[in-house]
């Protein structure tokens, strides 16, 4: 079998064919994600009945990164890519607790279950070893790759991150000074740490469908001494 390989810019995205083609779709939602953090900001009283624990939103964020855990063992299959999958739904266990449930109902079963199971010690190994082991192995040489071809699947994971980040910070500030702050602004901080976190399950997800696009190899004849060049998304 022979091929004729297509030049690399058709078959991942560079400056010219990377993020640029999506930009009035990626403006429109830049916009709708400002435009909700500024209601939540002006309306935080009546926001906060959304994000209780347990609420729309958590749970939203909640199905969003088990969504994404999904589509990640589905799309990306192999060992050195488990890592993706495998932080998604833990991503999710850590969204939603047991506690918040009805003592014997479904979701406490199955959450207080899975908080015992992940308390094991050679649970946490086995995780560690999968994670840290795909995110060396496969992550990094593949991220660095995708920063070079200016891949959009990264700027959707790099603007969910620090969605992350900044309701990591937000809640580190309420704890800080919650003693301060008034009732109305601790709410204000909480809802729109929930709303960046539910941001970031979503762009997750986003993340994790859109991947890398897959390879345009021509094969033409066959030829038994060259194997089918794999796809190395």
């Amino acid at each position: 079998m022979t091929y004729k390989k297509v030049p690399t810019e058709e078959i991942l995205p560079d400056s010219r064919h990377g993020f640029g083609s999506y930009q009035n779709a990626v403006r429109a939602v830049l916009l709708l994600a400002v435009l909700i953090l500024c209601a939540v900001i002006l309306w935080p009283l009546q926001a906060a009945a959304f994000n209780q624990e347990g609420g729309p939103i958590e749970t939203i964020s909640a199905a969003g990164l088990f969504a994404a855990g999904l589509v990640a063992l589905v799309r990306y299959p192999g060992v050195s890519r488990l890592y993706i999958g495998l932080v998604c739904l833990l991503l999710a266990e850590r969204e939603l607790e047991a506690s918040i449930y009805v003592e014997g109902s479904a979701p406490f079963v199955v959450l207080d279950s899975l908080d015992i199971l992940l308390d094991m010690t050679v649970v946490r190994i086995v995780l560690a070893v999968l994670v840290l082991g795909g995110v060396f192995w496969h992550g990094v040489p593949n991220g660095w790759r995708a920063l070079k071809l200016r891949a959009p699947f990264l700027a959707v994971f790099v603007l969910a991150g620090t969605s992350a980040v900044i309701a990591q910070l937000l809640e580190e500030v309420s704890g800080m000074y919650d003693a301060e702050l008034s009732a109305t602004m601790v709410t204000r901080l909480f809802v729109l740490e929930e709303t960046l976190e539910l941001f970031f399950s979503i762009g997750i997800l986003a993340a994790v469908l859109i991947g890398w696009p897959k390879s345009q190899i021509k094969e033409t004849v066959h030829d038994p001494d060259i194997a089918p060049i794999a796809d190395t998304r």
